[in-house]
């Protein structure tokens, strides 16, 4: 068993989730926690010194940023074993960690696990804002039963599969993922292509963190403009697609982007700031597939 923690200049957060597994009941079939800085250098290896004696750590680093990327490059090293992600801004329930390891123990394959996950607010949006965040600003349970995952809803900071499936799947999409222009999506199309092949989602409600949420990931312009790079990957992946339905979504994408536009102009007396809010998302989703499907874009 090892555990795979990506991290780009968050050394804060970084120690925090170090500490929480130096805290944790850690089964004794954990051999290896990498931590695996990319991008931009930020002491990453230096604040990880004051756990080696605690942690079985090994440092790694790409100067690529992009996690996707980094996560690929400690997989690369792997044969066999089982890997727990946990992103370096979660606090981990003591129990998590070895949640996992009982659900892997006596199997070498074939399941992938989802730990629930709630989150920790610098400052909590408003509360009807929360319906159009996504599970990582907002939380994710599936109850407080294991029970099997019928969809890719595992989400990248909390999650555990075996590393021959991971491979076989073909690991990470580098193109996508934190660190890209296309910043989500990377775990659910892996995900996706594991059930495919087969293997089952398992849900573990004791494989419980916290993510670190901060101000600015749970605004009203990050949430619409992470709904245009969620429209982008619909759109990169329509580029694709036979002409005939590239052209008809494209221009389906363009007339909404007008309807909604002009909508939202001639709203601003009588709707409400949800119901504005609302149309707002729409529009930049319908914006993002539309920009997703033009050459400029996939050039980039």
């Amino acid at each position: 068993m090892i555990i795979i923690i990506p991290t780009c200049q968050r050394g804060e957060l970084l120690e925090r989730t170090l500490q929480c597994l130096v805290d944790a009941d850690l089964p004794d079939t954990l051999k290896r926690v990498y931590v695996v800085e990319n991008g931009k250098k930020e002491q990453a290896e230096a604040k990880i010194e004051r756990f080696r004696a605690v942690l079985p750590l090994e440092y790694r680093y790409t100067p690529v940023g992009s996690k996707s990327h980094a996560l690929n490059l400690v997989l690369e090293e792997c044969a066999g074993e089982f890997v727990v992600f946990f992103d370096d801004d979660v606090r981990i329930d003591p129990g998590c960690v070895r949640a996992y390891a009982e659900a892997a123990k006596g199997k070498t394959g074939g399941e992938f696990y989802a730990g629930k996950c709630l989150v920790d607010y610098d400052v909590a949006p408003p509360e009807w804002l929360k319906d159009y965040l996504p599970y990582s600003a907002k939380g994710w349970s599936y109850g407080d039963k294991i029970c099997e995952l019928k969809e890719p809803l595992a989400l990248g900071f909390n999650w555990a599969a075996f590393a021959d499936d991971l491979k076989k799947a073909g690991n990470f999409n580098a193109e996508i993922g934190p660190g890209r222009l296309i910043s989500v999506g990377e775990e659910t199309d892996l995900q996706k292509i594991m059930f495919s092949q087969g293997v089952k989602g398992v849900y573990l409600p004791a494989g419980l963190v916290w993510h670190h949420v901060p101000e600015e990931r749970c605004s009203l312009a990050w949430t619409l403009e992470r709904n245009r790079r969620m429209g982008l990957l619909v759109g990169r992946k329509l580029a694709d697609a036979p002409a005939p339905k590239r052209i008809s979504k494209a221009a389906v994408a363009l007339g909404k982007i007008a309807s909604l536009r002009v909508l939202n102009a001639l709203g601003r007396g009588f709707l409400s700031d949800a119901k504005r809010f609302h149309y707002q998302q729409r529009h930049h989703w319908n914006l993002g597939v539309w920009q997703g499907q033009q050459p400029c874009e996939q050039s980039k």
